[in-house]
C-alpha cells in the first residue's frame, strides 16, 4: 500500500512539473509576443514621426535642422550652390547614418541616399573605380559589372562576362528581372555576389536605387568620399568620423578644417540632401529590422513624399550602449541656434548617438 501511495505521489510530481514547465513555456512566449509586438508599434511610430519630420522640417547641408525657423539661410533652396562658410546652422539630425535612439527601444538612422552610388545602368569607368576601391581584381569586376547590367536591361542577350536567363537556370537561380532594380538588395541576386557576399554587402550600404553617385561631405559615406574625392581609405574614415561637430559648407573650408585635399568632385558636390532618404530602423542592440527608401517631392496627387521600398534587413547583432535622449522629445521653444562649432555635440537638441561598434 506505501508503495502504491509513493508511486502515486511521483507521479503526479511529474505530471505537476510538465504542467508547470508547459505554463511557464506559454508565458515566456507571450512576453515574448508582447514585446515584439511592442518593438512593432514602437517601429511604426518612430516611422511616422520621421516622415513628418523629415518632410515638415528645413534641412541644411548635413541633414534636419531640429531649430527650425531660427536660422534663415538664402541658399538653402540650391542644391549646387556652396554657401557660406560662416552661415550658422542650428542643431542637426544628420543624413549620414549616424545612429539615434526613437520611439522606445527603437533605434534609427538616415542616409541622404543621394549621396551614395546609383545602381541605375552606372558608367562603366565609375563602377570599375568602385570596385578598385573594395580591392576587386579588374577581372572580377568585369564579371560584377556585365552580371548586373545583364540583370537590369530589357533584353536577353549575354554580355562577354554577364549572365542571362539559361545562365541562372544551369546555376539553380531564380531568372534575372530585366528591369532597374528596386532595392540596392537585388544586388544579391546576382550569380557572382554569392560568391563575393562581403563586397555584395559593401555595395549595398553605399548605394541606391535612385539618382546618385554624387558626394556631401557632411552626408555620403566613405566609399563616395573614395570615389569623388579620391581621398585614402584612413582619410575617409577620419572625415566621416570627425565631421559630426560641424556642418561643411565648400571644399575650400573641408580641406582647412581635415587638412585634407579634395581633388575634384567640384561639379559631383551637393551641399543639400537630396530628396532621397533612406531610413533604418532596427532595436537598440543594433539589429536592423527595415530599410525604407523614401522620396520627398511632391506629387500628382499631393502627397508630400513616396516610398520607393521597404525592405526587410537580416538581424545582425552589433552590441550598442541605448541612447539617453528621446530623438523627439525637442523643446517647443528653441532659443536661436549658435554656431555649429559652439554647440556641444550632445546637446538638448541633438539626440544621442548609438555607437556603431
Amino acid at each position: 500500500m506505501l508503495a502504491v501511495v509513493l508511486w502515486s505521489m511521483a507521479a503526479l510530481t511529474l505530471i505537476t512539473g510538465g504542467i508547470v514547465a508547459r505554463i511557464n513555456n506559454t508565458l515566456n512566449q507571450a512576453y515574448s509576443m508582447r514585446e515584439f509586438a511592442q518593438l512593432d508599434q514602437d517601429m511604426m511610430a518612430t516611422e511616422q514621426t520621421l516622415l513628418y519630420m523629415l518632410s515638415a522640417r528645413p534641412h541644411n547641408p548635413a541633414g534636419v535642422d531640429l531649430a527650425a525657423g531660427s536660422v534663415e539661410s538664402d541658399s538653402a533652396a540650391n542644391p549646387f550652390e556652396s554657401g557660406d562658410a560662416d552661415q550658422q546652422y542650428g542643431p542637426t539630425l544628420r543624413m549620414d547614418g549616424s545612429w539615434y535612439s526613437g520611439v522606445g527601444q527603437v533605434g534609427f538612422a538616415l542616409q541622404d541616399a543621394g549621396a551614395s552610388f546609383s545602381l541605375l545602368e552606372p558608367r562603366r569607368e565609375n563602377w570599375l573605380r568602385l570596385m578598385e576601391l573594395l580591392e576587386v581584381s579588374p577581372t572580377e569586376a568585369d564579371r560584377w559589372y556585365d552580371q548586373f547590367m545583364d540583370y537590369q536591361d530589357r533584353d536577353n542577350l549575354t554580355r562577354l562576362n554577364g549572365a542571362e536567363e539559361e545562365d541562372y537556370r544551369e546555376r539553380g537561380m531564380v531568372p534575372p528581372s530585366n528591369r532597374f532594380p528596386v532595392t540596392p538588395f537585388e544586388i544579391l541576386n546576382v550569380p557572382i555576389a554569392r560568391e563575393h557576399p562581403d563586397i555584395a554587402d559593401r555595395i549595398i550600404r553605399s548605394s541606391t536605387i535612385g539618382t546618385g553617385t554624387s558626394s556631401n561631405l557632411n552626408t555620403s559615406p566613405p566609399l563616395m568620399l573614395e570615389l569623388v574625392h579620391y581621398l585614402s581609405r584612413s582619410e575617409a574614415q577620419m572625415v566621416t568620423s570627425e565631421r559630426g561637430s560641424n556642418v561643411l559648407s565648400s571644399l575650400s573650408q573641408a580641406s582647412a578644417e581635415f587638412g585634407v585635399l579634395f581633388q575634384g568632385g567640384e561639379f559631383e558636390s551637393l551641399w543639400q540632401p537630396s530628396g532621397n532618404i533612406r531610413i533604418m530602423l532596427g532595436d537598440r542592440q543594433g539589429r536592423h529590422k527595415r530599410w525604407i527608401e523614401v522620396k520627398f517631392t511632391a506629387t500628382a496627387n499631393g502627397a508630400p513624399w513616396v516610398i520607393e521600398y521597404s525592405h526587410p534587413v537580416p538581424i545582425n547583432q552589433r552590441k550598442q550602449e541605448p541612447a539617453k535622449t528621446n530623438a523627439f522629445g525637442l523643446p517647443t521653444t528653441p532659443e536661436t541656434a549658435p554656431r555649429a562649432n559652439d554647440w556641444p555635440y550632445y546637446s538638448a537638441f541633438f539626440p544621442e548617438q548609438l555607437p556603431l561598434d
